[in-house]
């Protein structure tokens, strides 16, 4: 077809550009669509296997702390008496203080089925430890015979492997899943080895009941018909839908062995991935728990996708619709289309103007709205370098502990609440002993690694409670415990262990003097009256401390 004037020109120059362009919509829409459904169902199973990752290694962090706390307390009451652990009425009264503290810790949680020490095999007479099994009824705690572990194998997990491996490993570790044979039941146990001056002492440990964990994976909702799955450390299948006791690995059929690959590529690439299964193509996302096993979270691709196919028809009929509109309505508006050298005119005298403000609410799936979102994303990465630097604002730079500008913002909060009648807190204040004898003698250099090895004894006294350096050598905690004064004793146990072993380093001994105070509704109107009773408390100690350095 010939054209004869300049309007049929522009009817085809603009029906052509119509069409290449309702194209090029439906092709960018369709990939851009594609792309961040792609990435949302990625984020959104990553945030369902992450969130109830979280809640089980919740629990399995927690049994890890009480086995710590009560392996601390044993080790360090048997620590100096070692030799004395062969007498029978030195060893009873040493388990009976052990088990007080881990019958307390197991009470603290309602996930442990049992708790445990059991001395080396090498002492033959009782008692040899103990052992607590909760009640099934009562929730309580009742003590039952310790198992004789000469009567069976070193290999047989079931029964003894708690303690060999525990043993061998000389390191806390993980063991199971494994069928108990003594406890009648599927049981995962952490356990950690107590060894003195490299001589073995015994085993303490903690089980948890696995139906637990599996009762956990009934509740995980992923899609509308999607499921978790749990893996042992050994790749057997601990719960799925269809095996709500598990699977062997021995026994998998194809479809489990397809999804027992799928989930090591996802942890190996730590990312979703695809497989077909024969309910056709699904998605998993598979992370690590604490102790070694894996949980997976699954979903049907086509339920993923479901949306996504609603938005391309939505798409491809809007486009239709276009075209149609643009043909029908190109020949009655064509003078209107000749008008845009005004309207350019118009646009180009506001970017003179300097009109170029640019809007982040703006939501679309074209260029605009991709770099509104790189825009976005721009500013969160600068809102995390300005929370970077305001870390650096609020943590001592020798110690790595809290500064002063941290512990006046946590003070100004919790005088706030002291105001409204709802805090329930306790101070410790401590003072390093000698620091000026040690910096005076040989110089601040020692001093500065004084305070780093003080800082050492401080985190691991105070596991879990904010710590703060505010002045040259005095620290302070602020904790939830109204009896403080276990971690002040255990505190300068620690220090003084730990003054000996420097002693070559420093030339003179070191330790933390501490004061505590409890906070007391009715008669503390501030924070300060609480600081300065433990304040108070902690001169009163450290002129104790010096007393008994100079008596020898």
């Amino acid at each position: 077809m010939k054209l004869k004037s300049i309007k049929s020109k522009i009817i085809v120059v603009v029906f052509a550009s119509v069409l290449f362009t309702a194209a090029a919509l439906l092709i960018i829409s369709t990939v851009s669509i594609n792309s961040l459904n792609e990435r949302d169902s990625n984020q959104l199973l990553e945030h369902i296997g992450r969130e109830n990752a979280g809640d089980i290694n919740k629990t399995l962090e927690d049994i890890e702390h009480s086995v710590d706390n009560v392996y601390y307390y044993a080790y360090d009451q048997l620590e100096s008496l070692f030799g004395k652990l062969y007498g029978v009425e030195f060893r009873q009264e040493y388990l009976d203080k052990v088990s007080m503290l881990a019958l307390s810790e197991a009470n603290g949680s309602n996930n442990v089925e049992s708790v445990y020490y059991r001395l080396t095999t090498d002492i033959k007479d009782n008692p040899k430890g103990f052992m607590y099994l909760k009640d099934q009824n009562t929730g309580e705690f009742k003590k039952i015979e310790l198992l004789d572990i000469s009567l069976y194998d070193k290999d047989d997990l079931e029964n003894v492997g708690w303690y060999y491996m525990a043993k061998q490993a000389k390191e806390p570790v993980w063991i199971g899943p494994y069928n108990s044979g003594s406890l009648g039941m599927r049981m995962i146990s952490y356990v950690e080895p107590i060894y003195i001056y490299g001589r073995f002492a015994g085993v303490i440990g903690m089980d948890v009941n696995v139906d637990i964990f599996c009762e956990e994976m009934e509740n995980i909702t992923v899609y509308n018909t999607g499921s978790a799955v749990l893996f042992d450390i050994e790749d057997n299948i601990l719960y799925d839908k269809d095996y709500e006791h598990g699977l062997e690995k021995e026994k998998f059929s194809t479809t489990e062995s397809t999804v027992a690959a799928a989930m090591r590529i996802s942890l190996e690439n730590n990312t979703p991935v695809e497989y077909k299964s024969s309910n056709g193509m699904m998605k998993l996302y598979a992370i690590k728990l604490v102790n070694g096993m894996t949980l997976c979270v699954v979903a049907p691709l086509n339920e993923i996708n479901s949306s996504l196919h609603s938005v391309l028809l939505y798409s491809i009929l809007l486009g239709i619709l276009i075209m149609a509109l643009a043909l029908a309505f190109t020949y009655f508006y064509i003078k209107k289309l000749l008008r845009p050298l005004q309207e350019l005119t118009e646009v180009s005298k506001q970017l003179t103007d300097g009109n170029m403000d640019v809007s982040l609410k703006y939501e679309s799936e074209d260029e605009i709205g991709q770099l509104s979102k790189t825009f976005g994303l721009m500013a969160g990465s600068l809102k995390k370098y300005f929370d970077h630097f305001h870390s650096l604002a609020y943590t001592d730079a020798l110690t790595g502990l809290n500064n002063k500008a941290a512990y006046t913002i946590t003070k100004d909060v919790i005088e706030s609440e002291v105001k409204m009648g709802r805090a329930a807190f306790s101070i410790i204040v401590m003072d390093v002993n000698n620091l000026k004898t040690i910096n005076d003698t040989i110089g601040h250099e020692k001093g500065d690694i004084l305070l780093q090895h003080v800082t050492l004894c401080l985190r691991q006294t105070f596991v879990g409670f904010p710590l703060y350096r505010i002045g040259g050598d005095e620290f302070c905690t602020i904790i939830n415990d109204s009896s403080p004064q276990d971690l002040i004793d255990r505190l300068q146990s620690i220090t003084a262990k730990k003054s000996k072993e420097d002693m070559e380093l420093f030339n003179c001994p070191y330790q933390i003097a501490a004061g505590a105070a409890v906070y007391e509704k009715g008669k503390d109107t501030s924070f300060d009256d609480v600081f300065n009773r433990a304040d108070k408390a902690m001169y009163e100690n450290k002129k104790y401390l010096k007393e008994k350095e100079k008596q020898g």
